[in-house]
């Protein structure tokens, strides 16, 4: 179901946690609305919900406005980050709730329903289990056909993998991302998490105090972040900057951050000569002594297995760079540093928005 955000906006006394936020979900699409602490993407998922009613703007389901309706007529189903589940219920007894609070329905097809949304998330052979006896990810699960039972035309997810260890987090970013394609329903994912939303999201939203920073795909906020926050956030390790003057040498444009100067692929789009230069940690090259655009000297070395992060010191600043597991260099050493010039990016120093 398309979901249509309209100009909404959520104030508590004069604090907007929400400002005139509009986004387009198409139906079957995974959003993510990705963000730090404070940011107002829960608050925007409580209102499509209808926990909060927003102050002013327009919630859209398909054809049908719901801003003015409760959550148990908009045909939601919401996953919470604390799972919520009874604890004195059976995992079959959790997953059917919300059927029992339906008395149309008859106890064979709940019973059905139940018995499907448990298969759906794996938890078939847990039905007689107590959630005490569960695991944290099985506990997931059990919340996730809770939510689905229903068979709702949209999926609220607040933060459902914050609770779990590193490794059942990726399991479960595969296992959601699966499940939420294989039943082709509308979902919303809220997350302070970059690589979660990146990984299971067809298009992120990104918010910074309440307003709306970016909406894109994932590859298109990580090739051209609108500013200079989106690229900060997107990303990991982060981008490295740099405050620089942006000039002609040659027949072509180079910008200047004191004595380093870093080779661009075009001049841009519109005069600035004060600029913040911008470049990815895997988009620096480390050589030999001698090779590349400057010379840098070694800071420290992270191996990290598959790859190195390397710290080096040129020219007055500390970038950050990813190195092959075969490269080899100590504290102290001088190397070779070659920029991406098709790499770069360039943002207003004022402004934080991006230079074409």
């Amino acid at each position: 179901m398309r979901v249509v955000l309209e100009h909404l906006t959520k104030k508590f006394g004069e604090v907007s946690a929400v400002d005139d936020l509009e986004l387009e979900m198409h139906a079957g699409e995974f959003v993510a609305l990705l963000g730090p602490s404070g940011c107002g993407k829960t608050t925007t998922l409580l209102m499509v919900a209808g926990i909060y009613r927003p102050t002013s703007g327009a919630i859209t389901f398909g054809d049908r406005r719901v801003e003015h309706l409760h959550p148990k007529d908009r045909g939601i189903g919401m996953v919470f980050q604390s799972y919520a589940l009874y604890p004195h219920m059976t995992v079959a007894e959790n997953i059917a709730f919300p059927l029992e609070l339906r008395r149309s329905i008859p106890k064979a097809e709940r019973d059905r329903r139940v018995r499907e949304a448990a298969a759906l998330v794996r938890v078939d052979a847990l039905l007689d289990r107590r959630p005490a006896q569960l695991s944290g990810g099985q506990q997931q699960r059990v919340a996730l056909a809770r939510a689905l039972v229903k068979r709702p035309d949209i999926l609220l997810l607040d933060e459902p993998l914050s609770n779990l260890d590193a490794r059942l987090r990726h399991e479960m970013r595969g296992e959601i991302k699966r499940l939420q394609k294989e039943i082709g329903i509308t979902s919303i994912f809220v997350t302070h998490d970059q690589l979660e939303a990146l990984t299971m999201a067809d298009r992120v939203a990104v918010m910074r105090d309440g307003r709306l920073q970016a909406y894109a795909t994932p590859a298109e906020l990580y090739a051209r972040p609108t500013n200079r926050f989106v690229a900060e956030f997107i990303g990991s390790p982060p981008m490295n900057f740099l405050d620089a003057e942006v000039a002609a040498k040659n027949g072509s444009f180079v910008a200047r951050a004191g004595e380093l100067e870093i080779p661009l692929v075009r001049r841009p789009a519109r005069e600035a000569p004060e600029a913040t230069v911008g470049i990815r940690p895997e988009h620096l090259e480390l050589g030999a002594p001698g090779e590349g655009d400057a010379s840098a000297e070694v800071y420290i070395v992270e191996p990290m297995g598959r790859e190195q992060i390397v710290d080096v010191q040129v020219g007055g600043h500390r970038l950050r760079a990813i190195a092959p597991p075969g490269f080899r260099a100590q504290i102290g050493d001088r190397v070779g540093l070659r920029f991406a010039p098709e790499r770069i990016h360039l943002f207003d120093r004022a402004s934080g928005e991006r230079i074409a």
